[in-house]
């Protein structure tokens, strides 16, 4: 009994159902010379079908987006305030913030030693962002496809014999628009 079972059910679900029978729609017959000579009667209201189908096609075109053009631009993925701690040679692990407008080509940023601020022009490719700090340290800020994080990179090769020479990276973070 549980054999026949088992071979009624796995032939129930291995079996593919039918395509639904075809059906031909009657055409209607084209009319006669003298029947389209008749005025056809004129309708006084419209159908409930068309005023919703009207309300229906009125709603998609409000709620569609508007086009490209009427769109907001969008930011320059630089522009914003980018916070972040990176290693600073000597100074060690130093909180720095970023302040970046213009497209980014004008940075204000605390300096990695004294927390006072300074005002820098950076070049700008469209991808990465580099300026420099002193005549020999090199920054680098490369925002993510988030739009929300940023590869920062500074580089010091050191002015005396590599005291305070320094290499790093590190994530920052956006914190405002």
């Amino acid at each position: 009994m549980k054999h026949a079972l088992l071979v009624l059910a796995f032939l129930l679900a291995t079996t593919s159902r039918l395509p639904a029978p075809i059906q031909e729609v009657p055409e209607s017959p084209t009319p006669a010379p003298e029947q389209s000579a008749k005025p056809k009667p004129k309708r006084t209201t419209k159908p409930k079908a068309t005023s919703e189908n009207s309300e229906i096609s009125t709603k998609r075109q409000t709620s569609s987006a508007p086009p490209r053009s009427q769109l907001t631009p969008q930011r320059n993925p630089f522009d914003g305030t980018w916070r972040g701690t990176i290693l600073c040679g000597l100074a060690g692990n130093r909180d720095l913030t970023f302040q970046v407008s213009a497209n980014g080509k004008v940075l204000t940023t605390n300096a990695h030693f004294f927390d006072w601020l300074k005002t820098l022009t950076p070049t700008c490719d469209g991808h990465t962002m580099t300026w420099k700090t002193t005549p020999i340290q090199t920054w680098t800020l490369t925002p993510s496809a988030d739009g929300q994080t940023a590869l920062v990179t500074g580089n010091d090769p050191g002015a005396l014999f590599g005291f305070g020479a320094f290499n790093s990276s590190a994530i920052f973070r956006k914190t405002s628009p």
